[in-house]
């Protein structure tokens, strides 16, 4: 074996050793997940949000934006003509938002494999946001067979379906 390759091989060793424990694995997820919150979700009202458990298998974080013209920034052509309907049919007087989610459902999140969902929405339900038919939402699915994989691919995941938000 070459250095090189003794090198790499050493590097992986210690990249699983880190992440033998499930709970390891899951902090990372969520660590993860929050740099993605923090970049997506953070709105001029919702400031410092953090993931958490929205039920046994599912993490996640909700903001809300009132400020219309930040609304409407967004480059989606399907979004945002859903977006100025919102706008225009909601008077002022009535402090009408928008709700942005970013969740991770777990299905199964295992060092040697696994299965999660990553879900974003964007609701222009206001103010129950419970109606999905005036929401957008995107489910990323990812399947993972070992834990390079997973580390490596993650937030490409999550950039993925966080791609509704810009």
């Amino acid at each position: 074996m070459s250095d090189n390759s003794k090198h790499i091989q050493d590097w992986q060793d210690k990249v699983k050793h880190t992440f033998d424990d499930d709970s390891n694995l899951l902090n990372y997820l969520i660590h993860t997940l929050d740099n993605f919150i923090y970049r997506y979700l953070e709105t001029s009202e919702s400031k410092n949000l953090k993931s958490q458990g929205i039920d046994e298998k599912t993490y996640g974080a909700v903001s809300y934006e009132s400020n219309m013209v930040e609304v409407l920034k967004n480059s989606s052509p399907l979004i945002k003509q859903q977006l100025i309907h919102f706008a225009k049919s909601v008077p002022k007087s009535m402090g009408p938002k928008v709700q942005y989610s970013l969740s991770i459902k777990l299905t199964n999140l295992k060092t040697s494999n696994g299965e999660i969902q990553i879900i974003s929405k964007i609701s222009w339900d206001f103010p129950e946001f419970n109606n999905d038919e005036k929401s957008f939402i995107k489910t990323v699915p990812f399947k993972y067979s070992d834990l390079s994989q997973f580390r490596k691919e993650l937030a490409l995941k999550l950039e993925e379906a966080c791609e509704i938000f810009l």
